[in-house]
């Protein structure tokens, strides 16, 4: 029992000295190779200063070296972890961002952790969106009434990095998004409707070549 104390005291004094010690150190173009830390973005500027609650400082029943340790975590309705002063804080899992497993980063939307699968100034993931139906059930004396029913469906979506702000994967978005190029946005611009549906992916990286995503990396 008192190696039990003497180890939750460790934990608990330790882990602000780790935080404490996680200084800025550089800016790092991003490519294949780079690897996210593990742990959850309580925030869009967490996520924007890739500085997440690291796996470590997350209290919880699950084992932490599970594969799918940060999702069983954020499948529950809140979490806790322990700031940098060692205190411990409880959080709603609905207000948190995103999170990070094994150098894969998920963001929340609509209630729901998604794979991002192109990251970049400009992000893409395939999300959920709720969709409300209103079914008609009969007449009443002013006219008919109708019943609401909603349902999920797959949606493809951009994350703006630089923001956090996610948008709707459309050429109407991406315009908006790509306007502080100049060129691409007039070549994008210049393009049919047709054309610009089926080449929002390929618009979308030609900007990511053209403007390198910077990371904060921290030691």
């Amino acid at each position: 029992m008192k190696t039990l104390y003497f180890l939750t005291f460790l934990i608990i004094t330790l882990a602000p000295l780790k935080v404490s010690a996680q200084n800025f150190s550089h800016m790092e173009v991003y490519d294949s190779d780079f690897v996210f830390s593990d742990g959850v973005y309580l925030t869009k500027d967490d996520f924007i200063k890739n500085h997440p609650i690291d796996k470590s400082r997350i209290n919880s029943e699950f084992n932490s070296d599970d594969l799918t340790y940060l999702e069983q975590v954020m499948s529950k309705k809140k979490f806790s972890y322990y700031n940098s002063l060692g205190s411990e804080i409880t959080v709603d899992v609905a207000s948190v961002f995103g999170y990070c497993s094994y150098g894969t980063l998920y963001v929340n939307h609509n209630d729901f952790f998604s794979r991002i699968g192109l990251v970049g100034n400009i992000c893409h993931f395939l999300g959920q969106k709720t969709v409300f139906t209103d079914i008609p059930t009969g007449i009443g004396y002013f006219g008919p009434y109708y019943t609401r029913t909603t349902s999920t469906e797959m949606q493809q979506y951009f994350l703006v990095f630089r923001t956090g702000e996610i948008l709707e994967y459309n050429a109407t978005n991406l315009e908006k998004i790509i306007a502080d190029d100049k060129e691409l946005s007039e070549e994008y611009k210049g393009l049919s409707k047709r054309k610009k549906n089926s080449k929002l992916f390929y618009y979308m990286r030609r900007y990511n070549e053209k403007h390198p995503l910077y990371i904060p990396v921290y030691e």
